[in-house]
């Protein structure tokens, strides 16, 4: 009765193993299709970013290979399973609107109100201390 209940056991075991593996492949496909179906349906133009991180403008679709464009014109080639999501904007999109808006604002500035990295002149205290350091003494 031990060796029944054993192979039993071990059937409900394989069998589940094989259930679990077929759905999971059946799941993979699914989400591959989609992802066919979600890049067929991409217009030129629309922003496309990688599994790396590349933001580029989608140009054309030759099976696999993805035609991606950079923002000053060159044209790259990527495969289809490197492609992380379709639509979007990239974050580059608000630098390049505050970019205009401060070519607009650019008469307003003068010199004396822009500092380098953020940093105030230094002072003569900052470079001549007269005391000397701990080490020093």
């Amino acid at each position: 009765m031990n060796n029944y209940t054993l192979v039993i056991l071990i059937v409900v075991m394989v069998a589940f193993m094989w259930w679990t593996s077929s759905s999971r492949k059946k799941q993979m496909a699914k989400m591959e299709q989609e992802k066919r179906d979600q890049l067929a349906a991409v217009k030129p133009g629309e922003w496309v970013r990688t599994r790396v991180g590349f933001w580029g403008r989608f140009v054309d679709l030759d099976g696999d290979i993805i035609v991606l464009e950079t923002t000053d014109g060159h044209e790259m080639y990527w495969e289809r399973e490197m492609i992380a999501e379709i639509g979007g904007q990239p974050p580059l999109a608000d630098t390049e609107q505050k970019d205009t808006l401060e070519t607009a604002g650019a008469d307003e500035t003068t010199d004396e109100d822009e500092t380098v990295l953020g940093l105030d002149e230094p002072t003569n205290d900052d470079f001549f201390n007269n005391e000397p350091d701990e080490q020093q003494k």
